[in-house]
């Protein structure tokens, strides 16, 4: 994994702590955690992703959001990014 990719998913998971935190007005949450056991729902879920594509071009997974780590959903959603951007420079 490049720096480049690194940094940005560093900043990916920052920002989906971040964001889920405000969402679900809970302080203390770690990566480890599942946004469902947190008291995510599909509604917040949408917010979530429109923060994100607001912020980065695209949105979470909601499968992965729902059934994993938000580590893994942020990851997720940092890989798809650097696919995206890697599939573009070829193409150019």
């Amino acid at each position: 994994m490049s720096n480049d990719t690194t940094t940005r998913a560093e900043e990916i998971r920052r920002a989906t702590l971040e964001w889920v935190a405000d969402l679900l007005e809970e302080p203390e949450i770690a990566l480890e955690d599942t946004f469902l056991e947190l008291g995510g729902h599909s509604a917040l879920a949408l917010q979530l992703g429109e923060y994100a594509r607001e912020r980065f071009g695209d949105e979470y997974d909601l499968m992965i959001l729902f059934e994993r780590t938000l580590a893994e959903a942020a990851d997720d959603l940092a890989w798809r990014l650097s696919e995206a951007e890697s599939t573009a420079r070829e193409a150019a």
